[in-house]
Order: structure tokens, then C-alpha cells, then sequence
């Protein structure tokens, strides 16, 4: 099914019971989704690896000390940070 028909049934719900289930759904999906995308991230990060840090304060280098769940602690310029995955990248 493609997006503009799924949104055209979406507009079609016309009580809560269903709209919550729908809603539901969703939320099991992208907590999926999420999953996935953390588990792949980790699988190519590893203790010792260069790494590129996209952050708010602009783009940062640094080195994988530890590789957690869904983070990897990140020595950067002297100074540990706990990363997330999706903003990392190897350099």
C-alpha cells in the first residue's frame, strides 16, 4: 500500500477505539524500527574507532571508549560523553 492511500484510510477512521488502535500500532512499529536502526549502528561501531559527532555545537571528533545498548561513551577532546548512535559516524 502506498503512503497517500494509507493516510486516505487513516482519514477515513471516524471513532477513538479504532483511531487508538491505529495509533498503537504505530507506536510498536517505529519502537521496532528504532530498535533496528540502534542495532545495526552498534554492530558498526567498536571500541578504539575514530568517530565524526554531528551535535548541536557542530560537527566533533572523538574515539569509542565503551559501546552501550543504544550509546557509546566517546572521548573527545580530553572528556567523556555518552553518544547516540545516530549521530555518529566513522571518520
Amino acid at each position: 500500500m502506498n503512503m497517500k492511500k494509507l493516510i486516505s484510510q487513516i482519514d477515513k477512521i471516524d471513532n477513538m477505539k479504532d483511531m487508538n488502535n491505529v495509533i498503537a500500532s504505530l507506536k510498536i512499529r517505529r519502537a521496532f524500527l528504532k530498535n533496528e536502526l540502534a542495532r545495526k549502528a552498534k554492530a558498526s561501531f567498536s571500541v578504539g574507532d575514530a568517530v565524526n559527532i554531528d551535535s548541536k555545537k557542530g560537527s566533533l571528533s572523538g574515539t569509542i571508549q565503551k559501546v552501550n545498548r543504544t550509546r557509546a561513551v566517546v572521548l573527545i577532546s580530553g572528556e567523556s560523553y555518552n553518544v547516540p548512535f545516530s549521530i555518529m559516524e566513522a571518520s
